[in-house]
């Protein structure tokens, strides 16, 4: 017995002088000492300083401006946006079934799922009453979507009554209620449109299609959210513990360009706006200038802010256009270049202020943004200056008078 005792002490200390031998050994070479035991592997490391680099992505990466991004994408090749596996409209029938099984579908991946989704919509409008949610929108709100679902007949009971998310959630878990689809483009862009879905994903009949951009986008939604799911014990006085999504998850990667839903990411888009008319009259030669006939059809299209904030800057072209004495146009200034009459953003941003139009930079960027796409407005920047830019509305002063007094006569 001893004796195997002492074999095994003795096993023991050679195994450990051979270990340590091969330690000098590697020491006296120069070479790593890989071949350390482990835990003397692990105290020599731990032991070393770990450099963290300095350089930072969104420092040494220029974002790109409007005109590079445009430019861009028209190099792209045709390919490039094109998936390896082409998306099927036959899965239409399948998400609506899952959404008829009590889920709420959230889809995720890259590229911009705009165009399936309000395809999807048009697709479930045989079904129920469908309700689109542009959350990449800087200026919508809840009482936005709540207008929208108010649409619906019998949700809101009287005119004059305020419509909140538990009347909704009360009136779609009625047995014999509508169905609502509810389509949501980005939402992880709106914080507050996420939580106040949550308080409608778990109504019976209210059947909700949104999508995500962000890699961080699931960590809006708690674990007991993404857990819930719909019940047909959904009562009215519990309509405010009924929160949740119950999410069935997607990949919708379309690889398309988020063209719509870049459009309001920031300021630097304003400034795109002549740029990107310019390409468009040079590729397209029959795109002309500017008429009032088009200008009216988009201003009968755009909200009653968006029209007053029109007349503002149409009226201060106007004085302009009569303190500079210029009433002829020459070559230096064309009727598409009316650049000289213009207004600073600075200074369009203060009266829209005071006028009560938009109270912050992105309620008018939002509502310049109406106008940049038709070319009803453009930017350009301001001579002199690399910062400030110069709005102005691409009309003649005649043109711009006559349009501006049809809408003082409408009543806007």
């Amino acid at each position: 017995m001893d004796s195997d005792e002492g074999s095994e002490l003795y096993a023991s200390d050679i195994e450990h002088s051979y270990a340590t031998n091969i330690v000098k050994e590697v020491e006296t070479d120069g070479l790593i000492d890989s071949y350390k035991p482990s835990f003397d592997a692990y105290f020599t490391h731990a032991s070393s300083r770990t450099r963290t680099s300095t350089n930072v992505f969104s420092q040494r990466v220029v974002p790109l401006s409007p005109e590079e991004y445009n430019a861009a994408l028209a190099r792209a090749p045709a390919h490039a946006f094109a998936p390896k596996i082409p998306f099927d409209s036959s899965s239409f029938k399948r998400w609506a079934h899952e959404l008829d099984e009590g889920f709420n579908l959230l889809f995720y991946g890259l590229g911009s799922k705009r165009g399936i989704l309000n395809d999807f919509a048009k697709h479930v409008s045989r079904r129920g009453h469908v309700a689109v949610v542009n959350a990449f929108h800087p200026s919508m709100t809840v009482r936005d979507m709540l207008a929208s679902i108010a649409r619906v007949p019998g949700v809101q009971s009287t005119s004059t009554s305020t419509l909140t998310l538990e009347r909704v959630a009360e009136y779609f878990a009625g047995s014999d209620s509508p169905h609502l689809f509810l389509i949501v483009h980005s939402l992880d862009r709106s914080p507050k449109l996420t939580r106040a879905i949550s308080s409608l994903a778990l109504s019976p009949h209210i059947h909700i299609a949104a999508s995500i951009d962000r890699l961080n986008a699931p960590l809006l939604f708690s674990a007991s959210q993404l857990a819930a799911r719909k019940s047909s014990s959904f009562s009215s006085d519990r309509a405010t513990k009924n929160v949740g999504y119950g999410w069935l998850w997607h990949d919708l990667t379309t690889l398309e360009p988020y063209t719509s839903e870049l459009t309001f990411a920031d300021r630097t888009s304003i400034s795109g706006a002549s740029s990107s008319r310019a390409r468009a009259d040079a590729t397209n030669p029959t795109s002309g200038p500017l008429t009032e006939t088009a200008a009216m059809h988009v201003l009968a299209a755009v909200t009653a802010k968006a029209k007053k904030l029109f007349s503002l800057l149409a009226a201060k072209q106007l004085e302009n256009a009569e303190s500079s004495d210029v009433s002829e146009v020459t070559p230096a200034h064309s009727p598409n270049d009316q650049q000289h009459l213009g207004l600073t953003y600075d200074a369009l941003f203060t009266l829209a202020r005071d006028a009560f139009i938009a109270t912050n930079d992105t309620a008018l960027r939002a509502l310049l943004g109406e106008f940049r796409d038709h070319g009803l407005v453009v930017s350009a920047a301001q001579p002199g200056t690399s910062a400030s830019e110069v709005l102005w509305i691409p009309l003649r002063r005649e043109r711009l008078s006559k349009l501006v007094g049809t809408l003082d006569g409408d009543g806007t």
